[in-house]
């Protein structure tokens, strides 16, 4: 007969494969468990009973929701709560609501005509009705404007109002103030093409001012006063689309990829202002230039245009695509209605007859108009020529062989009536403008809106289409990396200009300039992840590839870029996370877990498996992640079965513990926001209730919270009552019919059932949660000790004592015994005393019999159940052999 006494003073090794069972030679086997449910493991050692959740309402009609954590501070936090076409914000764990005004827009749909709104335009611009929308357009410096003015009743002044506004096409300019034309009430926005949901407070009658100073029609479908209720705007993704949102944020603007999907930018502004909006290029990115016989002829070099093809090269899914043109010469007009306005310029170069350009001036003006050089870049301007009355002309400058940049246009001081148009012309060189298509006509034409002034209006075959749109597709994943953004999918990377996130110029020189790749073999067309780590790592289906520079210390530039693959694992549909320097991802099995770490023999990233030891840890498949930093870093794997595999992760400590979370229902989402102490978790869990699929927004409880005293929040979906003494409890409506767990007055006092959304107390009680109740389960990994002869995973073996050290432990919160059917629960005496506590804040007595037989197998299960805490600190054991057996 041999005996010993063993220690487990840790609990945080989490679960292991049933095929790793028999490894007794691995000293982490011998603490690990091959059960570990509902525990959650500290990094020091301990386990607890894992923390409630609190209900906090229920998703968009219940339907299947995607969270996007807001986060501009640590302490400016908001969680963005996307269903089915839909968006809804919550701030401190509320819906932001409207409340009700009788403030009323007359005419905001503008179904026949602009009625109710003052024309303002300004001189040369046109606001008018256009197939039920209000078209702007105006010329550059001057802006089309329509105003109206709001009543505020007296109740509602000082109260806060929120405009609806929905822009097709942009971008539109808003200022509202108590005057016509002031923005004291609201500071004058610019809105992109989207929808809007704005916060102001008036303190009497407002005027709103609707604005556009571009030469494009901007085009608003509809402004209102939004009514009572929570802010619901609307966004583009389905249903089926949620799990493949990727994101990234800088400041107040979230910037969103999805496969099939334009990009779209999340923007808050100052309150409660929200919208959802196009992410646009002006400036790129753009394929490869044409090579073809094929040309294009714009209509006209500004504003709103027509572009004809001379084969048909054009299609519906071309509707939102930008075309760079270069044109055949230069050409360049404005209209002038006042100071300081002057045409683009022209571009001189070669000898004699080769600089000759014309210069015209037309109209009825009283004015000075003034042609004017810049030698060898823009800039320093001269004056060269000046005309009062209408004029036409050539221009020779007989500068030979040097460059010098024309434009024509009136000073500051110059002008005093009218409207002028001037144009130059120079039939060599090229101008290279941009164009958005904004309607497809038919296979050779189409109507588009000039981004940059085009050079001519001749055909030309100098054009490249734009890399995005419907017919060549959208990025799948984003991210900010070394002051640019990012954009990654159909096996292309894009970088933007230096700390411009929406400018991929390739005209812009130096190191600051977009980049622009290919990312090579293999299946690339959908990028899962970006992850901006020590270096860019980008997730494709086949590869973990690594985007870098020559020297580690150097940044991505133009002509300092290089990928390699740095890992040939292939990664799921699942958004990759980071963790410090390294990086988490799903591999693409969808199964298993694991990290990117920095190799400092190879500079680069290498993978390594997280779920080695346990690989059914993520089946049937991990969907989605999240990272929690504090109190320690554990990672929440949402698995396809509504379950949670949490890896309690820190590489330094080599702690890669698993456990997992199980509750009455099916967790779908995961998100975090940063806290104080502890970050603040929440679930979104699909429930059955009374018969009917619900899906409850939650949130982890804090772990101070679930450690005894009056109120202790051991239950999930739970709520809390604290005031006077009272035996009926409410707010319980969610879990109508269900069978509930009560913690009052700092003990358990049983089990009731919701009814009519209520429980009845026994006993009047000031401080009580009540919610769902859950299990915790700890089985021990096979244990061998205690050989003097032979090998102990294989001899009989009892365990016949066991003792423990707790902290803040219910009196009845801890049972033991070899299997889960067989279970004893802490003595009713101590140190010949029966307990006062219901709650031990400290518990470390003598060891105490154990219920164990004779076996091969012997274990030590452990179990605890809400809402009685308990915290397992360590435990000792005797455990004896028969060597004879």
């Amino acid at each position: 007969m041999a005996k010993q006494s063993v220690l487990f003073q840790a609990f945080n090794r989490g679960i292991i494969s049933k095929l790793a069972l028999a490894r007794v030679d691995l000293q982490r086997m011998a603490l690990s468990a091959e059960e570990q449910t509902n525990w959650l493991p500290r990094m020091l050692g301990p386990m607890m009973l894992r923390p409630g959740t609190s209900y906090l309402g229920t998703t968009r009609n219940n339907l299947l929701s995607k969270m996007i954590p807001f986060i501009f501070s640590t302490i400016d936090t908001a969680m963005l709560e996307f269903s089915a076409g839909s968006m809804r914000i919550r701030v401190n764990d509320i819906i932001v609501e409207r409340i009700a005004v009788t403030s009323v827009i007359t005419n905001g749909e503008f179904t026949t005509d602009l009625s109710g709104w003052t024309d303002s335009d300004e001189a040369g611009a046109t606001s008018a009705w256009s197939a039920g929308a209000m078209s702007l357009a105006g010329t550059g410096p001057n802006a089309a404007i329509r105003r109206q003015e709001v009543t505020v009743s007296l109740d509602d002044a000082n109260k806060q109002h929120a405009l609806r506004i929905v822009v097709s096409r942009g971008p539109v300019l808003l200022r509202v103030g108590s005057t016509a034309g002031a923005d004291n009430f609201l500071r004058e926005v610019s809105l992109r093409p989207g929808v809007h949901s704005i916060t102001f407070t008036p303190s009497t009658n407002f005027h709103i001012s609707l604005m556009n100073r571009t030469i494009n029609a901007a085009l608003v479908e509809s402004i209102a006063v939004e009514a009572a209720g929570p802010v619901v705007v609307p966004a583009p993704w389905a249903e089926t689309d949620l799990y493949r949102l990727r994101h990234t944020q800088s400041g107040d603007v979230i910037f969103v990829a999805c496969d099939g999907y334009q990009q779209r930018r999340i923007e808050r502004r100052s309150g409660n202002s929200w919208s959802v909006v196009l992410y646009t290029s002006s400036t790129g990115p753009y394929m490869l230039e044409n090579t073809s016989n094929t040309t294009i002829t714009a209509s006209g070099l500004v504003g709103n245009i027509t572009l004809n093809s001379s084969t048909p090269i054009f299609r519906t899914t071309n509707v939102s695509s930008i075309y760079k043109i270069s044109s055949v010469g230069q050409k360049v007009t404005a209209t002038i209605t006042g100071d300081n306005q002057f045409s683009d310029p022209i571009r001189i170069t070669g000898v004699g007859g080769t600089r000759i350009f014309t210069r015209s001036v037309t109209g009825a003006f009283t004015a000075t108009v003034r042609l004017q050089r810049s030698v060898g870049a823009v800039g320093a301007w001269e004056d060269i020529e000046s005309f009062t009355i209408p004029t036409a002309g050539s221009f020779n400058d007989e500068l030979d062989n040097q460059i010098i940049f024309y434009r024509i246009g009136v000073k500051t001081g110059e002008y005093t009536s009218g409207t002028i148009s001037v144009q130059l012309i120079y039939s060599l060189g090229s101008i290279t403008g941009v164009a958005r298509v904004t309607a497809f006509v038919n296979e050779t034409q189409v109507q588009a809106e000039v981004l940059k002034a085009l050079g001519g209006t001749t055909a030309t075959e100098v054009w490249s289409e734009g890399a995005w749109s419907d017919r060549r597709g959208w990025p799948t994943s984003t991210a900010l990396y070394e002051g640019r953004l990012w954009w990654a999918g159909k096996d292309k990377n894009w970088g933007s200009v230096s700390d411009a996130f929406d400018n991929f110029d390739p005209e812009t020189e130096g190191d600051s300039g977009p980049i622009n790749r290919n990312i090579g073999s293999g299946p690339v067309d959908t990028i899962n992840w970006l992850l901006p780590l020590q270096r860019l790592v980008i997730g494709g289906q086949g590869a973990e590839i690594s985007a870098r520079s020559s020297s580690f210390d150097e940044p991505l530039t133009p002509d300092n870029y290089n990928i390699k693959e740095c890992s040939t694992q292939g990664s799921a549909a699942v958004a990759g996370i980071k963790v410090d320097s390294l990086g988490l991802f799903v591999q693409k099995s969808g199964t298993k877990l694991f990290e990117l770490t920095f190799d400092g023999n190879v500079y680069d990233y290498s993978s390594a498996e997280l779920t080695l030891l346990c690989p059914e840890i993520g089946e049937p498949s991990i969907d989605l992640l999240a990272v929690q930093r504090q109190p320690d870093t554990r990672v929440h794997c949402v698995r396809g079965d509504g379950k949670v595999a949490i890896l309690v992760y820190d590489k330094l400590e080599n702690v890669r513990c698993f456990v997992m979370f199980e509750t009455d229902g099916e967790v779908e989402d995961v998100a975090v926001l940063p806290g104080n102490v502890e970050d603040n978790v929440y679930y979104i869990v699909k429930r059955t209730i009374n018969g009917s699929v619900v899906r409850f927004y939650e949130k982890w409880a804090r772990e101070a919270e679930c450690r005894g005293g009056q109120i202790s929040k051991c239950a999930d979906a739970h709520v809390v009552y604290q005031g006077l003494p009272t035996k009926m409890i409410g707010g319980l409506s969610h879990l109508e019919g269900k069978v509930v767990t009560v913690w009052a007055d700092g003990d358990d006092v049983g089990d009731k059932t919701v009814s009519g959304g209520n429980i009845t107390l026994d006993v009047a009680a000031s401080n009580v949660v009540a919610g769902l109740g859950y299990r915790a389960r700890f089985k021990s990994s096979k244990l061998a000790y205690a050989s003097s002869l032979g090998a102990a995973l294989l001899q009989k073996k009892r365990i016949s004592q066991i003792g423990f050290v707790l902290a803040d432990t219910h009196r009845k919160g801890v049972r033991f015994g070899q299997d889960f059917e067989t279970l004893d629960d802490l003595p009713d005496i101590e140190n010949y005393q029966t307990p006062t506590e219901s709650v031990w804040a400290d518990y470390d007595n003598e060891t105490i019999e154990f219920p164990g037989s004779w076996d091969t197998d012997a274990r030590i299960c452990l179990e605890a159940a809400s809402p009685r805490p308990a915290t397992v600190l360590g435990a000792v054991f005797v455990i004896e052999t028969n060597d004879k057996s």
